[in-house]
C-alpha cells in the first residue's frame, strides 16, 4: 500500500524539520573545539602555563601574564573561542565570524598598565579538559565551576591572594562569572569589579541568529524542537542559560558592554540584566560595529573606556 503524496511530503518536511532542529541543538551543547595557536609570548609578554582544577575534576589551563602593580585582571572568554580568542583560519560547522580575535592583545593592554592577567581555557574549549557530562556546555550553568576555580587558584597563590581582582568577561564568560558571583560568593571577596561585555540569554540569542538567517516565523517555528533535542541530550533547560536571574547577587561596580548594533540579540535582554543589577552599574554603547563578533575586538584596538574604568575601581 502506498502513502498517497500529500503524507510522503508531511513526512519530508517533518523529517527536514527535525534534522535542522538537532543539528543546532547538537551545535549548542558541543561547539567545535577550536585551537590555542599562539601564546602571549608570541606577544612579547612574559606568562606562566597554569593549570588548575574545577570541583568538578576538569582539568583547566590558562595562562598568568606578571604585572608591574598590586592588581589583577581575569579575562574569560567567549563561547566556541578559546584564551587566545579565534583564529581566522579555523574552519567549523558552527564558525560565526571569520575574522581574527586577540583577546591577547586585549590583555597586553592592561600588562601595559601594570595589571597581572590571569586568561584561561573553559571545559570543552581550548586546551582545557571535557566536562563529565559528556562534554557539553551550557553558557555559564556549569562553567561557573571554572570562575570558580580560577578564583580557588588566585586565593592559593601567595604572589596573588591579597591583589584586588577585576573580571573583563566577553559572552558566555560573562555569564559564568556573573552565576558564580551568585552561588559563590564567598570566592569574591576579593573581587572589586566586573566588565560584562555582551552577556547573552541562549534562547534570545539563538531566535535572534536564525531569524536572522532566514524568517522570524522560522525561528519560533524550530525553537520547541530545538528545545526539546537540547533537553534530551541531557543538557539543561535552553531558556535557563542565561545569566538573567542571578544578576540580582552581583555586588561590585559593574560596566555592562554592548553593540547597538548587534543583529543576533534582542537589546531588552541586556538591558533587563542592568536593572537587575544592584549597585554601581554603567552602560556603555559600542555603536560603530554590525556584527556581535566584531564587540570582542573592540577594547584590543581602542582600550581607553576598559582601562579608564579599571583605573578607577581597582585603584
Amino acid at each position: 500500500m502506498f502513502l498517497p503524496c500529500s503524507m510522503i511530503l508531511i513526512l519530508i518536511v517533518l523529517s527536514i524539520y527535525l534534522l535542522i532542529s538537532f543539528v543546532v541543538s547538537g551545535m549548542i551543547v558541543h561547539p567545535d573545539r577550536q585551537p590555542v595557536p599562539k601564546t602571549p609570548r608570541d606577544y612579547g609578554l612574559d606568562s606562566e602555563a597554569v593549570t588548575f582544577r574545577s570541583e568538578d575534576d576538569v582539568e583547566l589551563k590558562g595562562w598568568l601574564i606578571p604585572g608591574k602593580e598590586p592588581k589583577l585582571v581575569i579575562m574569560t572568554h567567549v563561547l566556541g573561542l578559546t584564551k587566545y580568542g579565534s583564529a581566522a583560519s579555523f574552519r567549523s560547522r558552527a564558525k560565526l565570524y571569520d575574522k581574527e580575535i586577540e583577546f591577547i592583545k586585549t590583555a597586553r593592554h592592561l600588562h601595559d598598565r601594570g595589571y597581572w592577567v590571569l586568561m584561561f581555557d573553559f571545559r570543552n574549549h581550548g586546551e582545557s579538559g571535557r566536562s563529565p557530562n559528556r562534554g557539553m556546555t551550557s553558557v555559564g550553568l556549569d562553567e561557573h565551576k571554572d570562575i570558580a576555580a580560577a578564583l580557588s587558584f588566585v586565593h592559593s597563590r601567595e604572589d596573588l591572594r591579597q591583589l584586588p581582582i577585576g573580571f573583563v568577561s566577553f559572552c558566555a564568560g560573562a555569564n559564568a562569572t556573573i552565576i558564580a558571583m551568585s552561588r559563590r560568593p564567598e570566592l569574591f571577596r576579593s573581587v572589586w569589579c566586573l566588565m560584562a561585555l555582551q552577556p547573552i540569554s541562549l534562547e534570545v540569542f539563538i531566535r535572534t541568529y536564525i531569524g536572522r538567517l532566514s524568517a522570524p516565523a522560522v525561528a519560533w517555528l524550530l525553537l520547541p524542537a530545538i528545545k526539546l533535542f537540547v533537553r534530551l541530550r541531557g543538557s539543561h533547560p535552553l531558556e535557563k542559560m542565561s545569566p538573567r536571574a542571578y544578576a540580582k547577587d552581583i555586588k561590585v561596580p559593574t560596566l555592562y558592554v554592548q553593540s547597538i548594533h548587534d543583529p543576533w540579540t534582542e537589546l531588552t535582554d541586556i538591558l533587563s540584566m542592568y536593572e537587575a543589577t544592584p549597585g554601581e552599574k554603567e552602560f556603555f554603547w559600542i555603536e560603530r560595529t554590525n556584527h556581535r563578533f566584531e564587540s570582542y575586538s573592540y577594547f584590543q584596538d581602542k582600550p581607553e573606556k576598559m582601562l579608564s574604568w579599571l583605573a578607577d575601581r581597582l585603584a
